[in-house]
């Protein structure tokens, strides 16, 4: 009988500390798995606060390009929607902080040396880095940065974006998951960088675990997930979960558990039972000294039950008897301390009044259940006393005693465990939410994608994208399904590719080459194909391919070598001289022109200095530093340069740089044209342009004087012919009539000559620079009232209507009154002799206006409803004697303009016209604001 005792006794404790360990297992991994879900969550987040600012930086072309303050509000605000975000800046590509989400202006400190800024500035890559936990060098505080490389508008190195995530954000969560004493926690990045750990301690931030025990280390990675029994610090045993992150982020959950906290429970259960155990073998010693001793019996006997009621009495468990009916027939002191009653008051309860989701029915099939499986496992609320519910963990046994069956329950608070079970499926549920996301957006991204995207599995397509279809000219539901090799033409050519491609691809690399591929229609185009494994060294789960046609960039190349021999063959046939010289200022070519020129031959000046044959005029085509031909841009210069007798030519030059792949400076070259034939010609120009200007002077002042002379009897013939006028109105003679339209002629044709003799004068006053200008302060509005009544004849002849737009204030400015009034009234006349009769003309005046140059101005606008100005004509019918193509009838002597644009000039103003969207045309004069004359 001891023997069996004892021999239980070593089984159940041989049980119970494997499933001590089995659960503390699941329980580790279970935390491993939240915390894995923690980080991602976190990681993740961060990533895609960065996203919108690294694509804001590479469309602007590189950190320097944004501007600080405004970068400044978008880091800040990223910083305030992202909790585990302690701050984010930007860094120019040398190093410097160019802008800080949470100060500005952001302090200039240098982080060149930082391992993360040296990776991005070598490797053009725009994937994040998780660089290892790092001191601020603004704030002095831990974090774990987490970088991005930007790019220049060239591909070229532009910065870095930086996310510092605050350490206390993962040890707050871990602290609110109320671990058990024993267990420490460590996230690190898949190198074996220490990131955060739990409890924290500072002196192992930014330590490599790898290097403690490399080879299980790298056991355990290839593993992904996995729990082992390992030795820890000063000789402890500990439980290691290791797991890899599930979502391909390079980072590492690990937990130790140390063994003697797992054990304790089962230390101490192990240790009551053997004391039951102890206890049952006094009893059976007992029982069987007591059929020696009958007459003690019944005492040893009450007293052992006593023993075993008072321990049950005393258990931690919740434990309850209930009979058939499920009326509670023993209740221990545990149950009745959490759930409020007393033990009588329990006594008189039913076993579904405690467990209120359990009804009749479920009583009646569990105890049905429990005649056959003697043990049950439920979960159910305990209500007590005061209403509160409490979620249990019930186990079940079916015990006899004295030919009666009880059913024996022991309940468990698995409070905890449900609110770790509730979180644990949110953090599942917005994992998949985050899934879902991520899986629209590669949909988006592969249909909004330019380029044709194919994923092939065991040799047929199973997805494409619209770029893929537009490109081979089949629709999705035709070509899933098909075989990979319909697009390469035959199966021989798709057997070399695919060969190809699984060789490079089956290690994870990147397959990149040329093919000729084929369309529905069998045409066939010549593609770019990069492909890559889905899953590297697994060839069953297929591959990813892009594809892009290429047929337009090999035509362009193979036009690009043609463009090249024509270049070469245009630059050795050239008139032009031609001079190439390298970045060390040698000459490496010149053309057959260039040596003709000069002189010299083309040995004698490769590898030679410029400097060196021609002193210091080759700065002027090729400077010290040859950056400034760049800065300069191309500009063409007017030298002389010595041949080989040193006799000087005159020479047009043309210099430029050429610039290899990281925008160094390969070469320079110039061009020299010869003008020594030029200079000859612009010589007699300048002889004929200064004779052509004293003939014009001579001409003017000729202009000048007869329009003087031909005035004063012009006056004459005006006044005669007025009078006749007024004595041919007053006879009442047959003749009056044709002496009066005869008089009328005289007087018509004598008005149009003075005006035309006042347009010479005022021409050749302009041209002379004599004329003279009476300039006051005078009011806008009433000078366009007076011109206004001045053609109000010709406007009531045609049935005009004067639309003036007036300011509400007086706008005045400085100027000569009769003539800006002159401008106006020519402005007038040309609207109302290109205006259809009945139409309007409308003038508007406008207090605010620019001139060219940017200085403050007031204008004034002219519009009529006419035909308009052709568009080629827009500048030169301001042009001496030219009229627009659209003046049919009406003369004129094509002055009014001209006139009109020099004393604008002359006030430091401007005219222009131009043709309104809705018709007519529209004539602007400005006058400045604050006139310095």
């Amino acid at each position: 009988m001891v023997l069996l005792v004892l021999l239980t006794l070593a089984w159940i404790t041989v049980r119970d500390y494997h499933q001590a360990i089995t659960e503390a297992q699941r329980s580790d991994q279970s935390l491993a798995r939240a915390l894995d879900e923690n980080a991602t969550r976190a990681f993740v987040s961060v990533e895609q606060a960065m996203q919108n600012i690294a694509e804001d930086l590479n469309r602007l072309g590189g950190v320097e390009k944004a501007d600080e303050y405004l970068m400044h509000l978008l880091l800040k605000d990223k910083v305030r929607l992202t909790p585990q975000i302690r701050g984010i800046i930007t860094i120019d590509s040398t190093g410097n902080i160019h802008s800080h989400g949470l100060e500005y202006p952001a302090r200039k400190v240098n982080l060149s040396d930082r391992a993360y800024f040296q990776y991005h500035r070598e490797y053009d890559s725009l994937q994040s880095f998780i660089s290892e936990p790092l001191l601020s060098r603004t704030d002095g505080k831990w974090l774990i940065a987490l970088t991005r490389r930007i790019n220049g508008t060239q591909g070229q190195f532009g910065g870095v974006l930086l996310s510092g995530i605050e350490p206390g954000y993962f040890l707050n969560f871990y602290k609110s998951l109320d671990l058990p004493k024993g267990v420490s926690i460590q996230l690190l990045r898949s190198d074996g960088i220490v990131l955060v750990n739990y409890p924290f301690d500072e002196s192992k931030l930014a330590t490599n675990e790898r290097e403690q025990y490399s080879l299980l280390f790298e056991q355990l990675r290839l593993k992904r997930h996995s729990t082992q029994r390992i030795e820890g610090e000063m000789g402890k045993e500990q439980l290691f979960t290791f797991m890899v992150n599930q979502s391909q982020l390079p980072l590492i959950i690990t937990i130790k558990h140390d063994y003697d906290v797992i054990l304790a429970p089962f230390h101490q259960q192990t240790m009551t039972r053997i004391m039951l155990a102890m206890g049952l073998m006094v009893v059976v010693s007992l029982l069987l000294y007591m059929l020696l001793r009958q007459i003690r019996q019944l005492e040893q006997v009450e007293g052992r039950l006593f023993l075993t009621q008072h321990t049950v009495d005393e258990s931690p468990d919740l434990t309850l008897w209930s009979d058939h009916n499920g009326l509670i027939r023993y209740a221990n002191k545990s149950l009745a301390s959490v759930s409020g009653f007393g033990r009588q008051e329990l006594l008189i309860q039913h076993f579904i009044d405690l467990f209120t989701e359990i009804s009749e029915d479920d009583w009646q099939n569990y105890w049905h259940t429990l005649q056959d499986q003697k043990q049950l496992s439920i979960e159910s609320l305990l209500q007590t006393s005061n209403g509160e519910k409490i979620p249990m963990e019930l186990t079940l046994s079916l015990i006899k005693f004295q030919r009666e069956a009880y059913v024996c329950c022991t309940a468990r608070d698995i409070s905890e465990r449900r609110l770790a079970e509730q979180e644990l499926r949110q953090h599942r549920d917005q994992l998949h939410e985050m899934v879902q996301e991520r899986t629209a957006e590669i949909r988006t991204v592969l249909d909004a994608s330019p380029l044709a995207v194919m994923l092939s599995l065991n040799g047929e397509i199973h997805l494409v994208n619209p770029a893929f279809e537009l490109l081979f000219g089949y629709t999705g539901s035709d070509i899933i399904g098909v075989e990979t090799q319909q697009i390469f033409g035959s199966v021989e050519k798709y057997d070399n590719i695919r060969q190809k491609i699984w060789s490079r691809i089956a290690t994870g690399g990147v397959y990149r080459g040329e093919t000729e591929l084929y369309r529905r229609d069998q045409t066939p185009f010549w593609a770019m194909i990069y492909a890559k494994a889905l899953v590297a060294g697994d060839m069953s789960k297929g591959m990813i391919a892009i594809i892009e046609d290429i047929t337009s960039q090999r035509i362009a190349a193979q036009s690009l070598r043609q463009s090249e021999r024509l270049n070469r063959t245009i630059i050795d046939q050239t008139a032009d001289g031609f001079l190439l010289i390298d970045a060390d200022h040698k000459i490496r070519d010149v053309n057959h022109s260039f040596t003709r020129l000069l002189g010299f031959s083309r040995e004698a000046l490769i590898g030679q200095n410029p400097h060196a044959i021609w002193g210091d005029t080759s700065t002027q085509f090729f400077p010290e530093d040859l950056m400034n031909l760049a800065l300069q841009g191309h500009t063409i210069k007017d030298i002389e340069l010595s041949d080989q007798y040193g006799k000087l030519h005159p020479f047009l030059i043309n210099s430029g740089i050429v610039l290899d792949e990281q925008e160094n400076i390969e070469y320079a070259y110039c061009f020299f044209t010869d003008i020594a034939q030029l200079k000859e010609i612009e010589r007699r120009l300048v002889d004929a342009k200064d004779a052509a200007e004293n003939a014009n002077l001579a001409k003017s002042s000729f202009l000048a004087n007869m329009s003087h002379e031909l005035r004063t009897p012009m006056h004459a013939i005006l006044s005669f012919s007025e009078m006749g006028l007024a004595k041919t109105g007053k006879l009442d003679l047959p003749e009056s009539n044709h002496l009066n339209r005869y008089y009328e002629r005289i007087n018509a044709s004598g008005k149009r000559l003075l005006v035309l003799l006042n347009d010479l004068l005022d021409m050749s006053r302009l041209e002379a620079n004599k004329m003279s200008y009476d300039k006051g302060k005078y009011s806008l509005q009433v000078i366009v009232r007076m011109a206004i009544a001045e053609m109000s004849s010709l406007l009531a002849g045609k049935q005009l209507q004067v639309e003036f737009i007036e300011h509400p204030e007086d706008i005045t400015g400085i100027f000569d009154k009769a003539r800006i009034t002159q401008v106006i009234v020519n402005l007038l006349s040309n609207a109302i002799k290109f205006s259809t009769a009945g139409s309007r003309i409308e003038i508007t005046i406008h207090p605010v206006d620019l001139l060219e140059n940017g200085e403050p101005a007031v204008s004034i606008e002219v519009r009529d409803h006419g035909p308009g100005i052709p568009e080629n004509e827009l500048e030169t019918i301001f042009d001496k004697f030219i009229q627009s193509s659209r003046v049919r009838m009406g003369g004129g002597t094509g002055l009014g303009l001209a006139i009109s644009r020099q004393i604008m000039l002359d006030h430091g103003g401007q005219i222009s016209a131009r043709n309104h969207p809705e018709g007519g045309a529209v004539f602007t004069l400005l006058l400045p604001s604050n006139p310095t004359t």
